[in-house]
């Protein structure tokens, strides 16, 4: 309409001041962009603006020309058809407002990303507990696991389970007795093949994966290796142990995301203030 009649935003605002309005012409283009207060009061002034300024008669819905849909607050929306007639004081319909999601709920997504942020705490204590309890293992097992350095297949296998190098040997060695290229050898057999060492490799990997979910699960497993007249159960005689057979304990009972979000945003308890 403005364009139409040839009018300038700075004609409407100093039109608008007659009417009490202290309209810029950035104002007036912030309304058409959704970026200023459309409100009923100002869209009164508007109209009376328009009118005053083109000598025609006006309603409100003819702010609302065209097609398109016009977002309500609240989340709703309203086409310009049906917001027209509701201005023109008829029966109108809005569009509907897309149910909440469980996952919306501010709430959950605190646990949630205090969980997804625990994992790689979690995933650090999992391989504290395995790399100390092959450390204080029998003599055969800790002196093996002294001398040992990573292999790059145990890091790259560590990475796909999410433990660290030393963690991922430590828990073959306890696991087998051996190493993952020795235990990888044992069953790939004497002169095989790059494929079936691969195969024999990724199933190695499985296996320690569902261990270490066991674990996590569970709570602190018997490994064959400790199974041993020398091996002692450390996690009742050291501190540092016990905390991390209780943290596994935790996982296991449930209480990962009440722990996670308590030493995440350290809670006095009412679940309202920090302490």
């Amino acid at each position: 309409m403005r364009a139409t009649k040839g009018l300038t935003l700075d004609q409407i605002a100093t039109e608008a001041r007659r009417y009490g309005a202290t309209w810029t012409p950035g104002f007036i283009s912030g309304m058409k962009r959704n970026a200023s207060a459309a409100s009923l009061f100002n869209m009164l002034i508007l109209v009376k603006s328009l009118e005053s300024l083109t000598g025609k008669p006006l309603v409100l819905s003819d702010l609302f020309p065209g097609e398109g849909e016009i977002k309500l607050d609240g989340g709703g929306s309203i086409s310009r058809e049906e917001l027209r007639k509701a201005l023109n004081g008829n029966h109108f319909e809005l569009l509907g407002i897309p149910p909440k999601k469980m996952s919306d709920d501010p709430v959950i997504q605190q646990l949630n990303q205090a969980l997804l942020n625990s994992i790689p705490n979690i995933m650090a204590k999992v391989s504290e507990y395995l790399v100390s309890t092959a450390l204080n293992g029998p003599s055969k097992i800790r002196n093996e696991m002294t001398h040992h350095s990573p292999t790059l297949s145990e890091q790259r296998a560590a990475d796909k389970v999410g433990i660290t190098a030393p963690a991922f040997a430590a828990i073959c060695l306890l696991r087998y007795g051996r190493f993952l290229d020795e235990e990888t050898a044992r069953r790939a057999g004497q002169n095989s093949s790059p494929q079936k060492r691969g195969r024999e490799t990724r199933g190695v990997i499985e296996e320690i994966d569902l261990c270490i979910d066991h674990m996590i699960n569970d709570g602190p497993i018997g490994f064959p290796a400790l199974q041993d007249s020398n091996s002692t159960d450390l996690t009742t005689h050291d501190d540092e142990q016990s905390r991390v057979a209780e943290t596994l304990n935790k996982l296991r009972r449930g209480d990962l995301d009440i722990a996670a979000y308590e030493d995440e945003h350290k809670f006095d308890g009412d679940g309202d203030d920090p302490a």
